[in-house]
């Protein structure tokens, strides 16, 4: 039976369009019986219907102002790497990028970023360096800078032009506080949302 209250109900129904199988599929466990005469068949139907449904049946009636939901799905899309096409999609990139956030905040919280390497003397190792930060940091302006100073430059194409510089994660990590850093010539990085490409920009 699932009794349990672990993270509420709603993210254990997401859990079966994500994962395919319900959350306590992780420990090996099936589906059994269900409440209402729900049968095995009528359950994976549902997940399925769920899963499957393409997100451009939200986005197919576009109008102006468009509408909230409308905004995230168009917002995330831009956000990812690969084509969201699904709710299924959607929701496994979103929940990458919650467990990712997470991770980030845990390290954060646990141990502060170290001033050199080595220089670690808790049992927590540091994901990055300051030194690491401001390396990639100092990498995305002098892109921005070549660019030039009125032009913006999308999230995708700035994290594509350093993709080589660093990981992924720390990569994502400064793209996500560029906006509002000083240049040693004082100029100041600014970041917003294009209205019309739904695409995180920076100059």
């Amino acid at each position: 039976m699932d009794v349990s209250k672990k993270y509420g109900l709603e993210y254990r129904l997401l859990h079966a369009i994500t994962n395919d199988h319900p959350w306590y599929g992780d420990w090996g466990y099936e589906f059994g019986a269900g409440s209402f005469a729900l049968t095995v068949d009528a359950y994976r139907k549902a997940v399925n219907t769920l899963s499957n449904m393409p997100l451009n049946l939200f986005l197919s009636q576009m109008r102006k102002p468009r509408t909230r939901l409308q905004d995230v799905i168009l917002f995330y899309q831009s956000m990812s790497e690969s084509e969201l096409i699904t709710t299924r999609d959607l929701f496994r990139f979103l929940m990458r990028l919650i467990h990712d956030a997470h991770k980030w905040s845990s390290m954060l919280m646990l141990k502060p970023a170290c001033k050199k390497p080595g220089s670690c003397t808790s049992s927590v190792l540091c994901a990055w360096t300051v030194d690491d930060i401001e390396r990639v940091e100092q990498a995305m302006i002098k892109v921005l800078r070549a660019v030039g100073g009125s032009r913006w430059v999308t999230w995708r194409a700035l994290r594509g032009t350093i993709s080589k510089a660093a990981s992924p994660e720390l990569l994502d990590y400064c793209l996500k506080d560029l906006g509002g850093k000083i240049a040693s010539d004082g100029m100041v990085v600014h970041t917003r949302c294009n209205p019309k490409t739904d695409t995180i920009e920076y100059k």
